[in-house]
């Protein structure tokens, strides 16, 4: 029996993993995506969430293996 990884990170939420990725704090990503700072902070959590992690350093480790960057 194997086990298959199916995440979805798309369309805003590929936006917002970008540039965390690229270091972007909260406030500097929902200036460039001209949204709320709460709407990033939800956004990111969503990808915390599908990516099954709670720090941005796994996320950005996880994303990049997965190749979803």
């Amino acid at each position: 029996m194997g086990s298959q990884i199916n995440i979805r990170v798309q369309g805003q939420e590929q936006h917002v993993l970008r540039l965390l990725v690229a270091g972007q704090k909260y406030n500097e990503i929902a200036q460039a995506l001209i949204v709320s700072h709460n709407t990033i902070k939800t956004q990111v959590s969503n990808i915390y969430r599908k990516l099954g992690v709670n720090r941005r350093a796994g996320a950005i480790a996880l994303a990049r293996w997965l190749l979803l960057l």
